[in-house]
């Protein structure tokens, strides 16, 4: 496996990581009173930070890669 293919996905898991995290405490804060939202509003908030981390980190990856692959 070249090291573009591997720090692609170490990037790609990455944002996989920061989803999880930051969808899991917005419904952590939601259950513990923070702020309150019904279970169908927590879902499309969720389903917003989800396709923008992905789009986010894609457009990283992309550029990461780049620069490994002009060295």
């Amino acid at each position: 496996m070249s090291l573009e293919t591997r720090v692609g996905r170490a990037v790609l898991d990455m944002g996989d990581i920061i989803k999880t995290n930051v969808i899991g405490a917005l419904a952590k804060s939601r259950k513990e009173g923070s702020f309150s939202v019904t279970d169908a509003e927590l879902t499309t908030i969720a389903n917003i930070v989800s396709s923008n981390i992905d789009s986010s980190v894609m457009n990283a990856s992309d550029m990461i890669i780049k620069l490994l692959s002009s060295k």
